[in-house]
């Protein structure tokens, strides 16, 4: 059966090359990879790698003309001098400039340049690297945590060099074989075992760092490093109630750098809590309320007002002990949607309201009243103390 899709493929590749430039013209290189004009060697890699898994012929032999297009667009664009040719003179003069480098010879297979990528056949996984993730803790008052907020992060970051795509060089034509190496990346390196025993090792070529090119003329922005400092705002949108250590990931919005994919930036929220403050465990929150001792002795209505305004009652008409704990259902964080499944369908947790009785100085008159009133004799409060 594959062998019966190879066969297809290459006649619908032969139907594709004899027909093709009788019904248009080339399209443009940058239009058939979906990237603009100013699109980094980065950018242009992937955006080949996501079009070619989609279209291959094994899968989908009636776009073997497409897959031809696509191979041809993006062995020209990947080249810097093949897409400096391109962009001054177009395809024609980008394809004999190309034949030229091959010694007259046509590209290659379109099959090669995609097992490059995927190592094998239409099903390969993409392994291309990925930079690190970096991590921002967002620490916020709680009060922002009830109602939601957005802010925004400054993020200062590389990127891809705009200037020469990310190859360090001045222009293409500063890009050349290294000669230490002839190109391979590597040298033979005589190494010492032991007396009398010594072995060759391949190590990296020390004149172009493993690399196979050595760059004549640096780029003038990124002075060859192939990368320069971008400031980057992002918008982080807390949701109202967000759990503690939530995390918000915004992908491809890390590091740069070329011939991997951007990472990834994680901002992580915590909360805040000042003195006399609600504190929050989970979607509860807890507060402690001063109570006087006549409040404590016969009771009292309190009017409290929370983070968004809204008011709610505290009430107690029976006596109230030091330390007594007061639960207030759904007056406790908001909880997100996500997370309503979890939580039986209620959309907030409660507050938990634990009573610190204040006892006054009482001294002089005050004092013998308060006395009075329990029916305490004056001697023997003297005895007890």
């Amino acid at each position: 059966m594959l062998a019966l899709l190879r066969c297809a493929w290459a006649l619908a590749v032969v139907c594709a090359v004899c027909v093709a430039p009788l019904v248009a013209a080339a399209r443009d290189y940058y239009e058939v990879l979906g990237v603009k004009r100013t699109a980094s060697d980065r950018e242009i890699k992937t955006s080949y790698r996501k079009i070619a898994r989609a279209i291959h012929p094994d899968k989908h032999p009636d776009k073997a003309a497409e897959f031809m297009e696509l191979s041809e667009a993006y062995q020209v664009l990947s080249d810097p001098d093949l897409r400096s040719v391109y962009d001054h003179h177009g395809a024609d003069a980008a394809q004999q400039r190309q034949a030229q480098n091959n010694n007259g010879q046509r590209p290659g297979d379109p099959m090669d340049l995609f097992r490059q990528f995927f190592g094998g056949g239409a099903g390969a996984s993409d392994e291309t690297p990925k930079g690190p993730r970096q991590t921002y803790n967002a620490e916020l008052a709680l009060s922002d945590i009830y109602v939601g907020r957005v802010f925004t992060l400054e993020h200062i970051r590389p990127v891809v060099c705009p200037a020469c795509y990310g190859s360090g060089a001045h222009s293409p034509q500063d890009i050349h074989t290294c000669s230490a190496c002839q190109g391979q990346g590597v040298q033979l390196m005589r190494q010492q075992l032991m007396p009398g025993f010594a072995t060759n090792v391949q190590v990296a070529c020390p004149t172009c760092g493993g690399k196979g090119k050595v760059i004549k003329k640096a780029c003038r922005r990124c002075r060859g490093d192939k990368t320069v400092m971008e400031r980057t705002e992002i918008d982080v949108d807390v949701e109202a109630g967000a759990r503690e250590g939530a995390e918000y990931v915004f992908e491809g919005m890390g590091q740069q750098a070329p011939d991997i994919d951007p990472g990834d930036i994680v901002v992580t929220i915590s909360s805040k809590t000042e003195p006399g403050d609600y504190r929050r465990a989970g979607h509860n929150l807890y507060y402690t309320m001063p109570i006087s001792l006549p409040e404590a002795l016969f009771g009292f209505t309190k009017e409290m007002r929370h983070y968004d305004g809204h008011t709610f009652t505290v009430r107690r008409s029976q006596p109230t002990q030091p330390h007594t704990v007061d639960r207030i259902p759904g007056e406790g964080l908001p909880i997100p949607e996500a997370e309503r499944d979890d939580a039986q369908g209620r959309t907030a947790g409660d507050l938990f309201v634990t009573y610190e009785v204040i006892v006054p100085q009482l001294t002089g008159k005050r004092r013998d009243a308060v006395m009075r009133a329990f029916g305490v004799e004056h001697e023997a409060a003297h005895a007890d103390l």
